[in-house]
Parts: C-alpha cells; sequence; structure tokens
C-alpha cells in the first residue's frame, strides 16, 4: 500500500470515529485534504503559511499536517493557537523524525498524546491529539471532602 493511500485511510478511520461536525485541515498534501473534503464537504482547509492572516471558524476538530513548511516557532504557535482557540479536538500528523518543529517532545509537551494506529500502517508518521474534556482526569484529592470540613469550623480557628 502506498503512504499517501496509508495516510488517507487512517485519516478515513479517524474522521469515522471522532465524527466532527465542522472540520478544519491545515496541510500542502492533496491526499489528506481530499480525504476530508469527502468526509465533510463543508470543510475549511488551507496551507499554514498566512495563518496569521487568517480568522477560521471554530471547529469540532483540526488536523494539522506535521509536514507543512514552517519553522518551530510558528509550528509550535498555529498548534498552540488551534488548541486553545478554534478547536475542541486537535489532531497533529507528525514525522517520527525528530529533526521536524513537531516531533514527539514538542507535542507531549504542549499537552498532545499519541494516538494508537489500527491495522498495518507502512507510513512513518505518528498521530497525536489533544482534547482539553480528557486532558487531565480530577484527582480524588480535589473534592469538598478534603477541602472544606465544615466538621472540624468550630474546633479550630486558623
Amino acid at each position: 500500500m502506498p503512504r499517501s493511500a496509508n495516510l488517507a485511510s487512517v485519516l478515513e478511520q479517524t474522521l469515522a470515529e471522532l465524527a466532527p461536525q465542522q472540520l478544519l485541515v491545515i496541510s500542502d498534501a492533496p491526499e489528506l485534504t481530499q480525504t476530508a473534503k469527502a468526509y465533510a464537504p463543508g470543510c475549511t482547509h488551507g496551507a499554514a503559511t498566512n495563518f496569521d492572516s487568517v480568522d477560521w471558524p471554530s471547529v469540532d476538530l483540526a488536523i494539522v499536517d506535521g509536514d507543512i513548511e514552517l519553522d518551530s516557532a510558528h509550528a509550535i504557535q498555529l498548534v498552540s493557537r488551534l488548541r486553545d482557540v478554534y478547536a475542541r479536538q486537535v489532531l497533529v500528523i507528525a514525522p517520527s523524525t525528530p529533526r521536524q518543529p513537531l516531533n514527539r517532545s514538542v507535542l507531549i509537551g504542549l499537552g498532545f498524546h499519541r494516538r494508537p494506529i489500527e491495522g498495518p500502517t507502512t507510513s512513518t508518521r505518528h498521530w497525536y491529539s489533544f482534547d482539553l474534556a480528557h486532558y487531565k482526569t480530577t484527582p480524588d484529592w480535589l473534592n469538598a471532602r478534603h477541602w472544606a470540613n465544615p466538621e472540624l469550623w468550630d474546633k479550630f480557628r486558623w
């Protein structure tokens, strides 16, 4: 299976699993934009070279191709802006080489998690996702039982 066909099929599976209503794709690869358009005909897509002047709509899922031609600072700013402002979920398709701007250590540092890919893969790319709803689980100690302690209000003076 060619690399582009593999990338498109994994993207199809991911879109079917996540089922976004609004979709934003930032990629220079035609196979990614064509697959996204086939899934959601009204999806927004574009290159990342002029993202400072673009006012993107708020979307359910934003997909960023890690092979886009950006320097490290602009790539991190792009992914951070999508994560913080424009998208509920962000999916980054990153190359496996650590020399790329959106490598494993950068994405893990931004709060992304590696997404497992099912089936045979011939691609050297890794998929990372960020979902604010699943970013951090609430710890057990963070509840009223440990903080308020109304049974101690008359016993101690703080």
